[in-house]
């Protein structure tokens, strides 16, 4: 095992500082982890969003040394052994506490979308008939996670 340091952003919206950690690494782990062990060992009261740990769920994502990521999926050998790993908010959204964001604006603006109406002329003996070009435009949206990493500026 080898120490590794970080630094978290910890405080509201309003007011923050970072926080700095080192904490014993293992092998195979993600940057999720470590903030998980420094918050079982160092920082109780650190808040941070997580739910499937498999990069799934998109509710991880936070800012890793600068670049928008999901901390389930970044693997810390991706840095180098005296680096110190930078962990913050998505700059987008409000700061609720520590690493989590308020992401409501997003489901507010999901309300407003209205659903898909299939034309009447679209209608056949078959049934509604799709075309595969609107399938696939379609299946693309499915893709989205949820995680915001694309809003992040």
């Amino acid at each position: 095992m080898a120490k590794r340091k970080f630094r978290i952003y910890r405080g509201d919206n309003a007011k923050g500082e970072f926080a700095d950690y080192e904490t014993e690494v293992q092998e195979g782990m993600v940057v999720l982890d470590v903030i998980h062990r420094i918050q079982a060992e160092q920082a109780n009261d650190l808040a941070v969003r997580w739910n499937c740990k498999a990069g799934k769920c998109g509710s991880c994502s936070m800012e890793i040394n600068g670049k928008p990521k999901l901390a389930c999926m970044t693997r810390m050998n991706e840095y180098q052994e005296d680096q110190t790993i930078t962990v913050t908010t998505l700059k987008t959204f409000p700061v609720i506490k520590d690493l989590v964001t308020d992401v409501s604006w997003n489901y507010e603006q999901n309300k407003k979308i209205k659903p898909v109406k299939l034309h009447p002329q679209a209608k056949s003996d078959r049934g509604y008939v799709m075309y595969q070009e609107d399938v696939d435009r379609v299946q693309e949206f499915r893709k989205c996670i949820e995680c915001y990493l694309c809003q992040d500026i």
